[in-house]
């Protein structure tokens, strides 16, 4: 990894992923100084400002597991932890790679996914701002279990281990939270193993419902599901091809079920979708 002295008189540098550290924020560095780390392909632009700091701050304690600790504890992970940048289709992982920190989107949208035996891709699951991942190689010292791609523009901030596990003893309920989160997607990794053993219907019925859930915002329309998806990439879900899925939800379409605007979905008639997805269960 090379660090790379940015001067911003001299306007932005390429920077593939940049790393802030926050504790520099906090102390008021100048904007016109910070540093970056090169690391995959992409350009990344920091604006390091210090209420940018407390913006960040606000934002976990309002939306993240680190909510449940003290101010004191809180601004000690804050000084040690890194904000980092990605451009849109940066690697942010590879599965295998050592697994030594948290991290927690604050900005976009990062994808987990993994590799079939016959080189296709199933995706895991899709994070918006608030979700957090890679806890599980944090917690145990592990390998990363899946690969994480910035779907979008992306910031992540990150803790390592040797500053997230004693904090965590010291303060049960951040631990318990994280526990929570875990057990949440052990229950989504044994829902998509129930869903790849049905038909193509049911497995898009199931599969929005999911999404509507994680990602859903109810309008005067419907529940419209909060993520620009392709084709594409909706099949690497659901374990079925871009044609099988355009095809699928060109159905639900003209039976009412759903509207879709551009890359997003609107989920017209939530109970019309439960009934499919419920037959497809006999």
């Amino acid at each position: 990894m090379t660090r790379e002295f940015i001067g911003a008189r001299n306007g932005w540098a390429k920077s593939p992923t940049t790393c802030v550290p926050i504790g520099a924020w906090r102390n008021g560095a100048s904007s016109s100084r910070i540093w970056a780390t090169r690391g995959g392909d992409g350009e990344a632009n920091v604006g390091a400002h210090p209420p940018y700091s407390e913006h960040i701050r606000r934002f976990l304690k309002a939306n993240t597991f680190l909510g449940r600790l003290p101010e004191a504890a809180l601004g000690t992970l804050m000084e040690r932890g890194q904000l980092r940048q990605y451009a849109k289709r940066d690697i942010i992982y590879r599965r295998g790679a050592p697994g030594d920190s948290l991290m927690v989107v604050l900005k976009g949208r990062v994808k987990l996914s993994n590799v079939n035996v016959s080189g296709k891709e199933i995706v895991l699951h899709f994070l918006v701002p608030g979700d957090i991942y890679g806890e599980i190689a944090a917690m145990d010292g592990g390998e990363r279990v899946a690969n994480a791609v910035a779907l979008e523009d992306s910031e992540i901030f990150l803790i390592y281990t040797r500053d997230l596990m004693p904090t965590l003893k010291a303060h049960p309920d951040a631990m318990l939270e994280i526990i929570r989160v875990l057990c949440e997607k052990v229950r989504l990794g044994a829902a998509l193993i129930e869903d790849s053993t049905l038909e193509m219907r049911g497995r898009i019925a199931r599969g929005l419902q999911r999404l509507a859930k994680h990602h859903g915002r109810r309008s005067d329309q419907g529940t419209c599901v909060q993520l620009a998806l392709s084709h594409a990439e909706l099949g690497n879900y659901l374990g079925l091809s871009r044609a099988n899925v355009s095809r699928q939800l060109g159905q639900l379409r003209e039976a009412n079920v759903i509207k879709i605007e551009g890359a997003q979905i609107v989920i017209l008639d939530a109970d019309g979708l439960a009934e499919i997805a419920a037959l497809s269960k006999d």
